[in-house]
């Protein structure tokens, strides 16, 4: 790997956000950004030794984790809360410098051939939306398109926390990345030892054995790389996608249009999965591919939260057959469609397959009663009623 520039480890370290937790060593960005003159030149020949070597020192192994609370009981349940790794702030900074680099030479040469729209520089979550918003009104309002359309959300349970690292290294094979730089990144988590800070104090530590860091850096993109092979896969060798169909203007006299077909088996964002079809038969295809790459990959799919809509059933019980296979437990897949009116989510917005202004109305509707339900009991203190007068000024 080439070496880390001055310049460049200079914009790197101002580039990093304030008011953030830092490490065990407590090590913050703002006292990266003060560096100068030799402590400055050691960070640098610290971070280019690291990349050399394809290694980090046995101190950045070391992290503690911040279990924060969910917005329910905690119960004694450590489900119950979203646990976040602080790591070694000198650590992330050489981990960014990397990311940038193979990021950018992923996203040039359009090396993932997946589709997943995070995890590279452009992704955004307002291409998914927008997809998943066409094809909805395509089929609901276009009278030529007789496709069916079948969709099921899936729900991977803990992506980062499930990745296995041989399985990483070989999907950073098979985009025939260096060999150091592979070293280099499943450096970064084995060895690990983390502690967890509680109301009583920090725990003893212990070894981690599979997953990667919440909080580090090139995870987003490591975890699109480890499913590449996967989504490229649904994009090749599955049968009936969806096809969704757009009309470009070629000229307007006489007006000429040009027809665009693009067959969409899936949409994915991060770990956000939808497959697509225009059969149940497609579905079925998909969920038999997700399955056995989830066994094979150690990857927890939780099927109780699979969300299955179809504008073939509605509000019935439909049971999948899903393919033969030794690394499938069970063969069959039951899920319950939702009924047309009803709504779901997707990257925080909420769709309806009948693709009617209406059930926004009953959406806002329900959230509004939902929250003055939950507000009604509370007692109202002085200094928020004084606050609720300042604001009616306004």
């Amino acid at each position: 790997m080439s070496p880390i520039l001055e310049d460049k480890w200079k914009s790197t370290l101002n580039s990093m956000p304030n008011n953030k937790a830092s490490g065990p060593s407590k090590i913050s960005y703002e006292m990266l950004k003060h560096l100068t003159g030799e402590a400055f030149n050691l960070s640098l020949i610290l971070a280019n030794a690291c990349l050399n070597q394809g290694d980090i020192p046995a101190d950045w192994r070391e992290a503690l984790v911040y279990p924060i609370p969910k917005p329910h009981e905690f119960d004694a349940q450590l489900k119950n809360t979203r646990p976040i790794t602080l790591l070694e702030t000198v650590r992330k900074c050489v981990v960014k410098v990397v990311t940038i680099r193979l990021s950018k030479i992923l996203a040039d040469n359009q090396v993932l051939q997946g589709g997943n729209f995070a995890g590279l520089p452009g992704g955004f979550t307002d291409i998914p939306i927008k997809m998943l918003d066409a094809i909805i009104h395509q089929r609901r309002f276009d009278k030529s398109d007789d496709q069916e359309l079948w969709i099921v959300s899936q729900d991977i349970f803990k992506a980062f926390d499930s990745i296995d690292l041989n399985m990483l290294r070989l999907a950073l094979i098979r985009l025939h990345i260096p060999s150091l730089l592979i070293k280099f990144i499943i450096n970064l988590f084995t060895r690990r030892n983390n502690k967890i800070i509680t109301h009583h104090g920090d725990t003893s530590g212990y070894r981690i054995r599979i997953g990667i860091d919440q909080g580090e850096i090139i995870s987003p993109l490591l975890w699109v790389i480890y499913l590449d092979p996967l989504l490229t896969t649904l994009n090749r060798e599955t049968c009936d996608p969806f096809i969704l169909k757009s009309s470009a203007l070629l000229d307007y006299s006489p007006i000429e249009y040009e027809q665009h077909n693009l067959p969409v088996s899936h949409i994915t964002f991060m770990d956000d999965s939808t497959l697509i079809a225009s059969s149940k038969r497609g579905i079925e295809d998909r969920l038999s591919i997700t399955a056995e790459f989830y066994t094979l990959n150690n990857t927890q799919a939780n099927s109780a939260k699979y969300i299955l809509l179809s504008s073939e059933q509605f509000s019935q019980t439909i049971v999948f057959d899903l393919s033969p296979s030794p690394l499938i437990a069970s063969h069959t897949l039951t899920l319950k469609a939702l009924a047309l009116s009803k709504s779901f989510r997707f990257l925080g917005v909420w769709f309806c397959l009948s693709a009617s202004s209406r059930f926004v109305h009953d959406q806002c509707t329900f959230m509004v009663k939902d929250m003055a339900a939950l507000l009604s009991p509370k007692k109202l203190w002085h200094n928020m009623w004084l606050t609720f007068t300042m604001l009616s000024y306004f």
